[in-house]
């Protein structure tokens, strides 16, 4: 039988996504985290990628 994840698990997996700067995909993580838990670290975190993306990116996130 299948264990299933754990809003930790997809916090886990956004931290390794954004250390690998898949944005994308560590977003995705960090909202199926909030998702199981809207208490769970992962709204900071994705918080964080929104101000790198922000800075980074103004053309992509503000069209």
């Amino acid at each position: 039988m299948h264990t299933p994840l754990t809003d930790e698990d997809y916090y886990q997996s956004g931290k390794a996504f954004g250390q690998q700067q898949q944005w994308g995909e560590a977003i995705n993580a960090y909202k199926k985290a909030l998702e199981l838990n809207p208490q769970s670290r992962a709204a900071a975190a994705l918080d964080y990628i929104y101000e790198i993306l922000q800075f980074h990116n103004t053309d992509l996130m503000n069209p």
